[in-house]
């Protein structure tokens, strides 16, 4: 099975060739029981935060609504912002079922149980698995879009070691955003609303764009608590238009 596993991940990166911004990175498999999670990382320096990209729900639902069979991501966006990271420790993950559908993987893991306890418990190894490789004590955790919950939920359960969560276009409360479209609501998935008591303990930074229409700037204000962390970002959509602020981006809290 794992000699399986790794020839469809050869297939997969082979016929990406072309559009593999991370192709400097360093590819590996993370075996998070019940899953198998994609991520690549470069670590040039041990014992420095670790920067953790998370994407977001990727290719869930088609174009009419109805949910895929392959949810790992059409574009390249959160990608490329890992891949120009000019820090020395940074790593991309993908979400459980994005890129390869190994293990359990079902429509429910990325539809109404996205979020639930078994897809964030493994997600969460998956970023502790990492910073053992950096041999560090801190992580930054930077969440696109669905992405952001993932990296909330992380947080909240590892408060001492995330030294700032960074979410960019980030669904923070899923049941506000699911009722503000009229969408299903997540029934199988924690909310990062029902922990906002510890997250707001955390340092955090929220980059909204303007003319987001799938995750609305007014989302983000109602849930965040110190309206100082959010940097609305000009005539940004949900996934272009955030090239501007990388240099922000990449700074870091502190510096």
């Amino acid at each position: 099975m794992k000699k399986l596993i790794i020839f469809l991940i050869l297939i997969f990166l082979n016929g990406c060739a072309g559009k593999n911004v991370l192709s400097d990175y360093r590819f590996q498999t993370q075996t998070v029981s019940p899953y198998i999670v994609a991520s690549w990382f470069k670590i040039e320096k041990t014992e420095a935060v670790l920067r953790v990209y998370i994407e977001g729900d990727g290719n869930a639902f088609n174009v009419k609504g109805q949910p895929t069979n392959n949810p790992t991501p059409k574009d390249t966006f959160l990608r490329t912002m890992a891949a120009n990271d000019v820090n020395p420790n940074v790593a991309y993950l993908g979400r459980p079922c994005q890129y390869l559908q190994a293990g359990v993987c079902s429509q429910k893991d990325w539809t109404t149980g996205r979020f639930s306890d078994e897809i964030i418990s493994s997600m969460e190894r998956a970023v502790l698995n990492l910073m053992k490789k950096a041999k560090t004590k801190k992580v930054i955790l930077i969440g696109f879009s669905g992405g952001a919950q993932v990296a909330g939920l992380i947080a909240v359960r590892n408060a001492d070691k995330v030294q700032e969560v960074i979410t960019i276009a980030g669904v923070l409360d899923h049941q506000a955003w699911t009722d503000y479209h009229g969408d299903e609501t997540l029934t199988q998935s924690l909310n990062l609303m029902d922990y906002k008591k510890e997250f707001d303990k955390i340092p955090q930074r929220h980059f909204v764009g303007e003319k987001d229409e799938v995750v609305p700037p007014e989302l983000t204000q109602e849930f965040v608590m110190d309206e100082k962390t959010i940097i609305l970002v000009p005539k940004a959509t949900h996934n272009k238009g955030f090239d501007k602020i990388a240099q922000e981006l990449y700074k870091g809290e502190k510096e």
